[in-house]
Protein backbone atom coordinates (compact mmCIF):
# COMPACT_ATOMS: atom_id res chain seq x y z
CA UNK A 1 0.00 0.00 0.00
CA UNK A 2 1.46 3.15 -1.31
CA UNK A 3 1.99 5.90 1.70
CA UNK A 4 0.72 9.47 0.23
CA UNK A 5 1.48 12.68 2.19
CA UNK A 6 -2.33 13.69 2.43
CA UNK A 7 -2.61 10.11 4.15
CA UNK A 8 -3.30 10.74 8.13
CA UNK A 9 -1.80 9.09 11.03
CA UNK A 10 -1.99 9.04 14.52
CA UNK A 11 0.63 7.53 17.02
CA UNK A 12 0.28 5.85 20.14
CA UNK A 13 2.34 4.97 23.13
CA UNK A 14 1.58 3.61 26.39
CA UNK A 15 5.05 3.23 27.53
CA UNK A 16 7.66 5.84 29.04
CA UNK A 17 11.34 5.28 27.81
CA UNK A 18 13.53 4.85 30.31
CA UNK A 19 16.78 5.50 30.12
CA UNK A 20 17.85 2.17 29.88
CA UNK A 21 15.55 2.05 26.98
CA UNK A 22 17.06 4.63 25.68
CA UNK A 23 20.69 3.64 25.81
CA UNK A 24 19.25 -0.02 23.86
CA UNK A 25 17.32 1.64 21.05
CA UNK A 26 20.66 3.99 19.97
CA UNK A 27 23.39 1.44 20.91
CA UNK A 28 22.13 -1.99 20.28
CA UNK A 29 18.72 -1.44 17.70
CA UNK A 30 20.33 1.60 15.58
CA UNK A 31 23.11 -0.70 14.13
CA UNK A 32 20.36 -3.16 12.95
CA UNK A 33 17.73 -0.64 11.87
CA UNK A 34 19.29 2.65 11.18
CA UNK A 35 19.32 6.05 11.97
CA UNK A 36 16.36 7.11 10.02
CA UNK A 37 14.33 4.41 11.89
CA UNK A 38 15.27 5.41 15.08
CA UNK A 39 14.55 9.11 14.32
CA UNK A 40 11.17 7.73 13.15
CA UNK A 41 10.56 6.26 16.36
CA UNK A 42 11.70 9.18 18.35
CA UNK A 43 10.09 11.34 16.77
CA UNK A 44 6.29 9.30 16.95
CA UNK A 45 7.24 8.85 20.59
CA UNK A 46 6.97 12.72 20.53
CA UNK A 47 4.00 13.25 18.82
CA UNK A 48 2.43 10.63 21.18
CA UNK A 49 2.00 12.72 23.84
CA UNK A 50 -0.81 15.03 24.38
CA UNK A 51 -1.98 13.91 20.37
CA UNK A 52 -5.71 14.30 19.96
CA UNK A 53 -6.30 14.98 16.52
CA UNK A 54 -4.74 13.56 13.56
CA UNK A 55 -1.70 14.81 11.44
CA UNK A 56 -0.82 14.10 7.38
CA UNK A 57 2.14 12.64 6.58
CA UNK A 58 3.57 15.41 4.48
CA UNK A 59 3.95 17.38 7.83
CA UNK A 60 5.80 13.95 9.35
CA UNK A 61 8.30 14.03 6.60
CA UNK A 62 8.31 17.99 6.61
CA UNK A 63 9.53 17.89 10.43
CA UNK A 64 11.87 14.83 9.64
CA UNK A 65 13.31 16.48 6.48
CA UNK A 66 12.24 12.96 4.64
CA UNK A 67 10.18 11.56 1.55
CA UNK A 68 7.10 9.86 2.09
CA UNK A 69 9.34 6.38 0.57
CA UNK A 70 12.21 6.98 3.65
CA UNK A 71 8.96 7.13 5.77
CA UNK A 72 7.59 3.67 4.89
CA UNK A 73 10.77 2.24 4.66
CA UNK A 74 11.82 3.20 8.07
CA UNK A 75 8.40 2.17 9.39
CA UNK A 76 9.10 -0.97 7.96
CA UNK A 77 12.53 -1.64 9.90
CA UNK A 78 10.79 -0.58 13.07
CA UNK A 79 7.94 -3.07 12.50
CA UNK A 80 10.55 -5.88 11.66
CA UNK A 81 12.42 -5.41 14.88
CA UNK A 82 8.90 -5.24 16.89
CA UNK A 83 9.02 -1.50 17.97
CA UNK A 84 5.78 -0.48 15.67
CA UNK A 85 2.82 -2.13 15.40
CA UNK A 86 0.61 -0.84 12.42
CA UNK A 87 -3.16 -0.50 11.40
CA UNK A 88 -4.86 1.44 8.50
CA UNK A 89 -8.71 2.27 7.86
CA UNK A 90 -8.67 2.87 4.02
CA UNK A 91 -10.89 5.50 2.07
CA UNK A 92 -12.11 6.45 -1.15
CA UNK A 93 -9.94 9.88 -0.69
CA UNK A 94 -7.30 9.31 1.59
CA UNK A 95 -6.29 6.46 4.39
CA UNK A 96 -5.79 6.79 8.00
CA UNK A 97 -2.66 5.07 10.04
CA UNK A 98 -2.52 4.36 13.37
CA UNK A 99 1.00 3.81 14.90
CA UNK A 100 1.58 1.69 18.26
CA UNK A 101 5.08 2.26 19.53
CA UNK A 102 6.44 -1.13 21.80
CA UNK A 103 9.26 -0.55 23.96
CA UNK A 104 12.75 -1.71 23.29
CA UNK A 105 14.38 -4.43 24.88
CA UNK A 106 16.57 -3.34 27.91
CA UNK A 107 20.24 -3.80 27.36
CA UNK A 108 19.95 -6.81 29.76
CA UNK A 109 17.81 -8.49 27.91
CA UNK A 110 18.93 -7.49 24.32
CA UNK A 111 22.62 -8.69 25.26
CA UNK A 112 21.39 -12.11 26.77
CA UNK A 113 19.14 -12.86 23.14
CA UNK A 114 21.76 -15.22 20.96
CA UNK A 115 19.47 -14.12 17.42
CA UNK A 116 19.49 -10.24 17.91
CA UNK A 117 23.17 -10.55 19.09
CA UNK A 118 24.31 -12.77 16.21
CA UNK A 119 22.70 -10.22 13.83
CA UNK A 120 24.45 -6.95 15.63
CA UNK A 121 27.66 -8.84 15.09
CA UNK A 122 27.98 -9.21 11.82
CA UNK A 123 26.46 -5.31 11.73
CA UNK A 124 29.43 -4.47 13.67
CA UNK A 125 32.25 -6.63 13.67
CA UNK A 126 32.40 -8.91 17.06
CA UNK A 127 35.39 -6.46 18.55
CA UNK A 128 32.74 -3.70 18.15
CA UNK A 129 30.19 -5.45 19.78
CA UNK A 130 32.48 -6.16 22.59
CA UNK A 131 33.12 -2.64 23.49
CA UNK A 132 29.38 -2.07 23.33
CA UNK A 133 28.88 -5.03 25.45
CA UNK A 134 31.44 -3.69 28.21
CA UNK A 135 30.45 -0.25 27.78
CA UNK A 136 26.29 -0.91 28.91
CA UNK A 137 26.87 -4.18 31.15
CA UNK A 138 26.03 -2.72 34.54
CA UNK A 139 27.80 -3.90 37.45
CA UNK A 140 25.38 -5.33 39.65
CA UNK A 141 26.14 -6.84 43.49
CA UNK A 142 28.33 -9.82 43.34
CA UNK A 143 25.82 -13.34 42.72
CA UNK A 144 28.19 -15.61 43.89
CA UNK A 145 26.93 -18.59 45.30
CA UNK A 146 23.29 -17.70 44.61
CA UNK A 147 21.41 -19.51 42.14
CA UNK A 148 18.08 -18.58 40.86
CA UNK A 149 14.92 -20.15 41.59
CA UNK A 150 12.75 -18.21 39.58
CA UNK A 151 10.12 -19.79 37.72
CA UNK A 152 9.60 -19.66 33.90
CA UNK A 153 7.44 -16.90 32.39
CA UNK A 154 4.37 -19.34 30.85
CA UNK A 155 3.46 -17.48 27.41
CA UNK A 156 0.60 -18.54 25.63
CA UNK A 157 0.34 -19.48 22.07
CA UNK A 158 -0.71 -17.06 19.83
CA UNK A 159 -2.94 -17.12 16.60
CA UNK A 160 -1.38 -15.09 14.40
CA UNK A 161 -4.38 -15.49 11.40
CA UNK A 162 -6.63 -13.66 14.30
CA UNK A 163 -4.52 -11.09 15.24
CA UNK A 164 -3.96 -10.47 11.20
CA UNK A 165 -7.93 -10.20 11.08
CA UNK A 166 -8.25 -7.67 13.20
CA UNK A 167 -8.95 -4.25 11.41
CA UNK A 168 -8.17 -0.65 12.47
CA UNK A 169 -11.86 0.50 13.16
CA UNK A 170 -12.42 -2.54 15.49
CA UNK A 171 -9.39 -1.62 17.58
CA UNK A 172 -10.53 1.88 17.90
CA UNK A 173 -13.98 2.87 17.82
CA UNK A 174 -15.32 5.89 16.09
CA UNK A 175 -16.75 8.14 18.75
CA UNK A 176 -19.19 5.92 20.36
CA UNK A 177 -20.85 8.03 23.20
CA UNK A 178 -23.39 5.68 23.89
CA UNK A 179 -26.24 3.71 22.78
CA UNK A 180 -28.07 6.32 21.33
CA UNK A 181 -25.16 6.59 18.55
CA UNK A 182 -27.40 6.09 16.02
CA UNK A 183 -29.28 9.48 15.76
CA UNK A 184 -25.81 11.23 14.93
CA UNK A 185 -24.05 11.29 11.44
CA UNK A 186 -21.52 13.39 11.35
CA UNK A 187 -17.58 12.69 10.31
CA UNK A 188 -15.81 13.33 13.28
CA UNK A 189 -12.21 12.00 11.68
CA UNK A 190 -12.92 14.93 9.35
CA UNK A 191 -13.58 17.30 12.11
CA UNK A 192 -11.09 16.33 15.06
CA UNK A 193 -8.20 16.08 11.65
CA UNK A 194 -8.83 19.62 10.29
CA UNK A 195 -9.34 21.27 13.71
CA UNK A 196 -6.55 22.74 15.61
CA UNK A 197 -5.89 22.35 19.19
CA UNK A 198 -5.32 26.66 19.08
CA UNK A 199 -8.85 26.63 17.76
CA UNK A 200 -10.66 23.94 19.56
CA UNK A 201 -8.42 23.03 22.90
CA UNK A 202 -7.68 19.04 23.74
CA UNK A 203 -9.27 20.14 27.25
CA UNK A 204 -12.78 20.86 25.58
CA UNK A 205 -13.11 17.73 23.33
CA UNK A 206 -14.84 16.13 26.32
CA UNK A 207 -17.22 13.68 25.15
CA UNK A 208 -20.31 16.10 26.07
CA UNK A 209 -18.93 18.56 23.41
CA UNK A 210 -18.77 16.78 21.42
CA UNK A 211 -21.76 14.91 21.28
CA UNK A 212 -23.10 18.36 20.98
CA UNK A 213 -21.50 18.99 18.24
CA UNK A 214 -22.51 15.77 16.24
CA UNK A 215 -26.03 15.86 17.47
CA UNK A 216 -26.51 20.15 15.90
CA UNK A 217 -24.87 19.39 12.83
CA UNK A 218 -26.91 15.92 12.38
CA UNK A 219 -30.05 17.91 12.56
CA UNK A 220 -29.06 21.23 10.83
CA UNK A 221 -27.52 19.73 7.89
CA UNK A 222 -23.82 21.12 8.95
CA UNK A 223 -20.17 19.71 7.07
CA UNK A 224 -16.95 19.33 9.33
CA UNK A 225 -15.96 22.76 7.92
CA UNK A 226 -18.63 24.43 8.66
CA UNK A 227 -18.67 23.21 12.48
CA UNK A 228 -15.11 24.28 13.02
CA UNK A 229 -16.24 27.50 12.20
CA UNK A 230 -18.82 27.82 14.45
CA UNK A 231 -16.89 25.66 17.10
CA UNK A 232 -14.27 28.29 17.04
CA UNK A 233 -16.33 31.08 17.87
CA UNK A 234 -17.88 29.26 21.03
CA UNK A 235 -14.21 28.86 22.52
CA UNK A 236 -12.80 31.12 24.84
CA UNK A 237 -8.78 30.35 25.39
CA UNK A 238 -8.47 32.76 27.97
CA UNK A 239 -10.73 31.06 30.59
CA UNK A 240 -10.43 27.96 29.04
CA UNK A 241 -14.18 27.63 28.31
CA UNK A 242 -16.64 26.66 25.91
CA UNK A 243 -20.04 28.04 25.34
CA UNK A 244 -22.52 25.17 24.38
CA UNK A 245 -25.82 27.38 24.09
CA UNK A 246 -23.72 30.02 22.09
CA UNK A 247 -23.55 26.51 19.63
CA UNK A 248 -26.78 25.84 19.29
CA UNK A 249 -28.03 29.45 18.50
CA UNK A 250 -25.48 29.66 15.34
CA UNK A 251 -26.31 26.32 14.16
CA UNK A 252 -30.06 27.55 14.18
CA UNK A 253 -29.60 30.28 12.32
CA UNK A 254 -27.10 28.73 9.67
CA UNK A 255 -27.98 27.70 6.38
CA UNK A 256 -27.74 23.89 6.09
CA UNK A 257 -24.86 22.72 4.29
CA UNK A 258 -26.46 19.41 3.10
CA UNK A 259 -29.93 19.85 0.93
CA UNK A 260 -29.57 16.41 -1.46
CA UNK A 261 -29.85 12.70 -0.83
CA UNK A 262 -31.10 9.79 -2.86
CA UNK A 263 -34.09 9.02 -0.26
CA UNK A 264 -35.63 12.40 1.47
CA UNK A 265 -35.52 10.68 4.79
CA UNK A 266 -32.04 10.16 5.24
CA UNK A 267 -31.90 14.27 4.80
CA UNK A 268 -30.92 15.66 8.23
CA UNK A 269 -34.69 17.62 9.69
CA UNK A 270 -33.77 20.86 8.83
CA UNK A 271 -33.21 20.41 5.22
CA UNK A 272 -36.44 17.99 4.48
CA UNK A 273 -38.93 20.45 6.66
CA UNK A 274 -37.50 22.93 4.43
CA UNK A 275 -38.20 20.85 1.74
CA UNK A 276 -41.77 20.56 2.95
CA UNK A 277 -41.80 24.56 2.43
CA UNK A 278 -41.21 23.91 -1.40
CA UNK A 279 -37.59 25.73 -0.39
CA UNK A 280 -38.81 28.64 1.61
CA UNK A 281 -35.88 28.67 5.20
CA UNK A 282 -37.13 26.89 8.31
CA UNK A 283 -38.10 29.78 10.88
CA UNK A 284 -35.90 29.40 14.06
CA UNK A 285 -38.60 28.60 16.52
CA UNK A 286 -39.18 25.20 14.05
CA UNK A 287 -35.36 24.82 13.79
CA UNK A 288 -35.00 24.19 17.54
CA UNK A 289 -38.18 22.38 17.83
CA UNK A 290 -36.14 19.63 15.65
CA UNK A 291 -32.78 20.22 17.86
CA UNK A 292 -35.36 19.63 20.57
CA UNK A 293 -36.16 16.11 18.85
CA UNK A 294 -32.92 15.45 18.38
CA UNK A 295 -30.71 16.09 21.04
CA UNK A 296 -33.72 15.78 24.06
CA UNK A 297 -35.75 13.23 22.80
CA UNK A 298 -33.01 11.21 20.90
CA UNK A 299 -34.71 10.14 17.76
CA UNK A 300 -32.60 9.45 14.85
CA UNK A 301 -33.19 11.89 11.66
CA UNK A 302 -35.05 9.46 9.51
CA UNK A 303 -37.77 8.88 12.47
CA UNK A 304 -37.65 12.85 12.63
CA UNK A 305 -38.76 13.39 9.20
CA UNK A 306 -41.87 10.87 9.58
CA UNK A 307 -42.91 12.25 12.46
CA UNK A 308 -42.96 15.79 11.25
CA UNK A 309 -44.73 14.78 8.02
CA UNK A 310 -46.93 13.12 9.84
CA UNK A 311 -48.03 15.82 12.44
CA UNK A 312 -48.00 18.44 9.22
CA UNK A 313 -51.04 16.40 8.15
CA UNK A 314 -52.57 16.17 10.89
CA UNK A 315 -52.56 20.12 12.27
CA UNK A 316 -53.18 21.60 8.50
CA UNK A 317 -49.21 22.12 8.06
CA UNK A 318 -48.67 23.76 11.27
CA UNK A 319 -46.06 22.53 13.79
CA UNK A 320 -47.53 23.34 17.51
CA UNK A 321 -44.93 22.38 20.39
CA UNK A 322 -47.65 20.97 22.17
CA UNK A 323 -49.03 18.80 19.73
CA UNK A 324 -45.21 18.02 18.85
CA UNK A 325 -44.03 17.29 22.39
CA UNK A 326 -48.01 14.59 22.56
CA UNK A 327 -46.73 12.58 19.81
CA UNK A 328 -42.92 12.45 20.55
CA UNK A 329 -43.89 11.48 24.23
CA UNK A 330 -46.03 8.72 22.47
CA UNK A 331 -43.20 7.42 20.13
CA UNK A 332 -40.84 7.68 22.87
CA UNK A 333 -42.91 5.39 24.90
CA UNK A 334 -43.61 3.18 22.32
CA UNK A 335 -40.41 2.68 21.85
CA UNK A 336 -39.65 3.94 18.20
CA UNK A 337 -36.15 3.84 17.10
CA UNK A 338 -36.25 3.47 13.14
CA UNK A 339 -38.21 4.65 10.33
CA UNK A 340 -40.14 1.24 10.00
CA UNK A 341 -41.74 1.62 13.27
CA UNK A 342 -42.53 5.80 12.73
CA UNK A 343 -44.65 4.63 9.52
CA UNK A 344 -46.27 1.80 11.66
CA UNK A 345 -47.15 4.74 14.78
CA UNK A 346 -48.41 6.66 12.01
CA UNK A 347 -50.79 3.88 11.12
CA UNK A 348 -52.40 4.66 14.59
CA UNK A 349 -55.28 6.35 15.14
CA UNK A 350 -54.45 10.19 16.98
CA UNK A 351 -56.39 12.75 17.58
CA UNK A 352 -55.69 15.87 15.70
CA UNK A 353 -54.27 18.84 17.82
CA UNK A 354 -57.09 21.05 15.95
CA UNK A 355 -60.56 20.12 16.76
CA UNK A 356 -61.89 19.86 13.24
CA UNK A 357 -65.16 17.88 12.16
CA UNK A 358 -62.88 17.01 8.93
CA UNK A 359 -62.13 13.63 9.14
CA UNK A 360 -58.26 12.64 10.16
CA UNK A 361 -57.68 10.54 6.84
CA UNK A 362 -53.34 9.65 7.13
CA UNK A 363 -52.27 10.30 3.18
CA UNK A 364 -52.61 6.78 0.93
CA UNK A 365 -48.26 6.66 0.93
CA UNK A 366 -48.62 6.34 5.09
CA UNK A 367 -51.56 3.71 4.88
CA UNK A 368 -49.44 1.23 2.42
CA UNK A 369 -47.98 -1.39 4.21
CA UNK A 370 -44.97 -0.89 5.44
CA UNK A 371 -43.58 -4.76 4.76
CA UNK A 372 -44.30 -3.98 1.65
CA UNK A 373 -42.42 -0.68 1.48
CA UNK A 374 -40.42 0.73 3.82
CA UNK A 375 -40.17 3.88 2.37
CA UNK A 376 -43.58 4.88 2.35
CA UNK A 377 -43.48 6.75 -0.72
CA UNK A 378 -43.91 5.93 -4.38
CA UNK A 379 -41.89 7.45 -6.87
CA UNK A 380 -43.61 10.34 -7.60
CA UNK A 381 -43.99 11.48 -4.22
CA UNK A 382 -40.43 11.30 -3.88
CA UNK A 383 -39.61 13.31 -7.37
CA UNK A 384 -42.38 16.00 -6.30
CA UNK A 385 -40.36 16.14 -2.69
CA UNK A 386 -37.30 16.61 -3.97
CA UNK A 387 -38.47 19.10 -6.50
CA UNK A 388 -39.33 21.38 -3.46
CA UNK A 389 -35.69 20.16 -2.40
CA UNK A 390 -33.92 22.28 -4.96
CA UNK A 391 -35.57 25.22 -4.55
CA UNK A 392 -33.79 25.99 -1.66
Amino acid sequence: MELKGKDMYRAECGIQLSDDHLRSLFSLYQPLIGSTAVSLYMTLYSESYHQRSQESHSRLSLIMNLSADDLERARIRLEEYGLLRTWVSEADSRNTYLYELAAPMRTEEFLADDGYMTVLAANIERRNLEVTAHKLREEAGSRKNYTEITRPVVRPKADRSIASEIQYTTIRPKYRFSDDDTAINFDYESFIATTSTLVFPAELRTQENLKLIGKLATVHGLSPDRMRILVSRCVDINTMTFDADKLKYMAEKTAPDVTQAKDPYDLPPVSFLQAKQNGAAVSLNDRRLLEHLSVDMQFPPDVINVMIEYILKKSQNRLVKAFVDMVAGEWARDGVTTREQAFAETRKQTVSYRNTKKEDVLPEYMSRDVQNNSEGRSPEEIEALMKGLKKS
